[in-house]
């Protein structure tokens, strides 16, 4: 029987970014007094870690700066236009990241722990694309979710509400501690639910395909 290659390239930056992922989903929420201000240190901590994942080039580069600047603007700027560009741009640079680690793992003919490490970053990343979309609607269209006071944090901040919203949608466990209320919000959550369920499929099916090739 062949073991998984221990292809380890670029294992130390997809761990990274898995890290500060979930240290956005758990830490912030856990801290309430200082929420707002740990769930923005996360955040530019993911951004710092997805930069790390992909490298530096200069169209990456330029996105995290973008959202790095937008980030801070926005924490500091209470203003409705920053805080709508700030996730537009967060939404593109996390989207572009996404895609970059997905074609690097698509290039693989083998499985390995690169290829399984970079699969993980994708699908966590999808969470964090969909969750800027869901805090982008509330915005705009305030009342689209249905959230307990108890996940808004200082200032009425519902980041860290909707990471974890986005996530029980991903993976479909749909709790119902927060609920859409109205069609486009539900339209998000059905679309993220299906990416979801067919990554997974989509994605064990080509590592078992691509485990069973190398064997044979």
């Amino acid at each position: 029987m062949r073991n998984v290659p221990l292809t380890i390239d670029r294992l130390p930056r997809y761990g990274t970014l898995l890290v500060a992922m979930l240290v956005e989903i758990v830490l912030a929420p856990l801290l309430m007094a200082s929420g707002y201000l740990v769930a923005r240190l996360a955040m530019a901590a993911v951004l710092g870690a997805a930069l790390w994942a992909v490298g530096a080039r200069r169209v990456t580069a330029a996105l995290f700066l973008f959202a790095l600047g937008a980030l801070v603007i926005s924490s500091f700027w209470t203003s409705p236009a920053a805080y709508t560009s700030e996730l537009c741009i967060r939404i593109l640079f996390v989207s572009y990241v996404t895609v970059r680690i997905l074609l690097a793992v698509l290039a693989r003919r083998e499985v390995t722990l690169d290829t399984i490490a970079g699969a993980a970053c994708v699908y966590m990343l999808l969470g964090l694309i969909w969750a800027a979309g869901f805090l982008l609607l509330e915005h705009h269209s305030p009342g689209s979710f249905e959230i307990p006071d108890g996940w808004r944090l200082s200032g009425s901040d519902i980041g860290p509400a909707m990471v974890y919203f986005s996530y029980v949608t991903l993976t479909t466990v749909g709790y119902g501690d927060i609920r859409v209320t109205g069609p486009a919000a539900s339209g998000l959550v059905v679309v993220e639910a299906i990416v979801g369920q067919l990554f997974i499929a989509v994605t064990v099916a080509r590592l078992v395909g691509l485990h069973i090739s190398r064997r044979e």
